[in-house]
């Protein structure tokens, strides 16, 4: 325990020192009064750079600074020196003494490290001078050599008040042009003149970049184009050629595109759609009744429900269990468990197995086989996180039946796997063409991004589109269209018949109503109507030799039973055939109508939610050290070499 609030400490120490260092690092302030450049451009092609650079320190203490220059377009850099205008001149020396310095290159940079007392609130002004071999270039064919040279690097961390570039060429050279790029400067010569003067208009802000471009006749400097230029002018003919195919063809480029990536966005979904209609529609059928009344075959009620909408969902798996149940494969009891230390209650259900001479599907052995395995009863609750893997199977098997009877050619489950992984396939190649034309084109014309844009339209569209090209026989059209007739039967029930005189068809035709999702409906409709409860359902509290209490009042639809005991009542029966009723079993229970119904709803929802529950699963520049950094700078930038 004590290890433990002694690493608690630990770490509340160290996050609050690394603070400090950060606020105080954010402190440090300087800025640079002048930084003043010195090109001299040498008659052997060398560069001999001076910066002069006066340092403000206005807050914090700063011991050293960092001049990082880039290597990219040069050859080398040679003769570095550093020291203090009118001071010491510093000393290179592997070390972090004061008048020190020394240079390493890291990251594509040299860098000039050189270290000094510590300074607070004061002023120093540091010369630094190198030598530079392989910066210029060089044009022959144009009759010039050119100077890129970024004077004040983009890697200064503070700004700058004020800059003076002076360049230099060797005798019998005279400048032709000049320039500055990322600032605004003046210059005091005329092109003829041998010696230049640029003062820089205004303040460089912190990471601002002051390039140099300045031109001579060619053959006075010796030295031939670098590799660096060459590859440098390649890639600026490039983009010039690039430019002038873009101005020449870019707009011609954006219509085509824009036009295809139109015609693939709308054709495409056309040509689904006919693909649709020609391989995915049902073949009509003749005249059909409005409504059916009765069943139109003997089919069960899983096979209905999966018939009618293509799919074999849980739906379809409860409408079975019923279906079974109301063939007297099985029975399902509601028992009650109190709650704890006896506050409340919550319900559960007992499947249990009986004595039967039924005819059954492959289906349905599949599925009493997963519900009861060897034993004769089970509880709901004993399937939860187990039966979830037998689904699948039980889906497959429905599939099968339907294709057993000559509804569909395939599983419709098949047909949509197969068009939706064509839809999935066209997505990815649609996804390739358009990195490849992106890469390709989208610098001519930024339109070419329409193609694969409306490539993806009919490639989602497919995937779309697989949920229904599922195709019916004739004969699965046909049934189809019968067995829906019979569902509205069943939706608008009060529209076609009165549903006090059409109480018996409540157990029997309640497995379709679950097939066809009309189960909360169905239930409500008969428990107004004094309809006989179904044989197979044995409520809590029922009174058939269990010796179960009864419990008052509940909640309505798929809710659990709860309230006080009543003790010594049982559940009245209803007039036809002594088998307990809907409103008898609610008035026996008080006045909520919620007494058998809310057991029978609870019991179709828990059975959805139990069935189908799984397992959850498991499972540049910068500071340091009371200094600062200024790089970036070095050998040119800018574009490629003309006259």
């Amino acid at each position: 325990m004590r290890r433990k609030w002694f690493s608690v400490l630990f770490l509340m120490l160290a996050l609050t020192l690394a603070f400090a260092s950060v606020a105080q690092a954010q402190d440090k302030t300087l800025y640079w009064q002048r930084y003043d450049v010195d090109i001299t451009v040498q008659k052997n092609g060398d560069l001999r750079v001076i910066e002069t650079q006066e340092l403000v320190f206005t807050s914090g203490t700063f011991r050293y600074g960092q001049r990082e220059i880039a290597l990219n377009r040069l050859s080398s850099i040679s003769d570095v020196t550093v020291g203090e205008l009118g001071g010491p001149q510093y000393t290179l020396a592997n070390t972090d003494a004061p008048y020190t310095y020394r240079t390493f290159q890291e990251s594509g940079y040299l860098k000039v490290r050189y270290n000094f007392p510590p300074s607070t609130d004061t002023r120093r002004t540091i010369v630094i001078g190198y030598t530079v071999s392989g910066a210029l270039r060089y044009y022959p064919d144009k009759g010039v050599d050119q100077l890129y040279w970024k004077a004040i690097p983009s890697g200064n961390p503070f700004p700058t008040q004020t800059s003076v570039i002076t360049l230099h060429v060797p005798d019998a050279a005279t400048f032709t042009n000049y320039g500055l790029y990322g600032a605004e400067g003046v210059a005091t010569f005329q092109p003829g003149q041998r010696d230049a003067t640029i003062q820089v208009k205004g303040r460089i802000n912190a990471g601002q970049e002051v390039e140099v471009v300045a031109e001579w006749q060619h053959g006075i400097v010796a030295g031939a184009a670098q590799p660096w230029q060459q590859q440098l002018d390649q890639e600026a003919e490039r983009k010039a050629e690039q430019q002038a195919f873009q101005a020449q063809w870019g707009p011609v480029m954006t219509l085509g595109f824009g036009a295809l990536g139109g015609l693939l966005a709308i054709g495409g979904p056309v040509l689904l759609y006919l693909w649709w209609y020609r391989r995915g529609r049902d073949a009509p059928v003749g005249m059909i009744a409005d409504y059916l009344p009765e069943p139109p075959s003997d089919l069960p009620a899983g096979l209905a429900g999966t018939l009618v909408d293509e799919s074999a969902d849980m739906q379809d798996i409860l409408a079975s269990i019923l279906d079974l149940a109301r063939r007297g494969v099985l029975e399902i009891e509601e028992t009650q468990e109190p709650g704890f230390l006896g506050i409340g209650s919550h319900s559960d259900f007992v499947y249990r197995l009986k004595e039967s001479n039924a005819s059954l599907r492959a289906y349905e052995e599949l599925l009493i086989k997963e519900l009861f395995g060897k034993r004769r009863q089970v509880e709901l609750s004993d399937l939860k996180n187990k039966f979830y893997t037998a689904i699948p199977k039980l889906r497959k098997a429905l599939y099968a039946e339907v294709v057993s009877e000559g509804f569909f050619k395939e599983s419709p489950e098949t047909t949509r796997n197969r068009f939706g992984c064509l839809g999935i396939a066209a997505l990815v190649v649609t996804g390739f063409i358009g990195f490849v034309l992106l890469g390709a084109l989208v610098q001519y014309s930024p339109a070419a991004i329409c193609v694969p844009l409306g490539l993806g339209v009919p490639a989602i569209g497919l995937m779309i589109l697989s949920r229904y090209m599922p195709r019916r026989t004739e004969k699965g059209a046909d049934a189809a269209a019968r067995w829906k007739a019979f569902k509205r039967y069943l939706q608008n029930l009060e529209k076609y018949t009165k549903v006090e005189e059409a109480t018996g068809i409540f157990e029997r035709y309640l497995p379709y109503a679950v097939a066809f999702e009309l189960e909360e409906d169905w239930i409500r409709k008969f428990e107004r109507v004094d309809a006989p409860a179904p044989t197979w359902w044995i409520p809590y509290g029922d009174g058939r030799g269990y010796g179960r209490p009864i419990y008052q009042g509940g909640r309505s639809m798929g809710g659990e039973l709860a309230g006080s005991r009543v003790p010594g009542h049982a559940a009245p029966t209803s007039r036809e055939g002594g088998a307990p009723s809907l409103e008898g079993m609610s008035r026996g229970m008080g006045a909520s109508l919620a007494g058998m119904s809310a057991g029978l709803g609870s019991m179709l929802s828990q059975a959805g939610r139990t069935l189908t529950s799984q397992p959850s699963s498991s499972g540049g520049g910068g500071f340091g050290g009371g200094g600062f950094s200024g790089g970036g700078g070095g050998g040119g930038g800018g574009g490629g070499g003309g006259g």
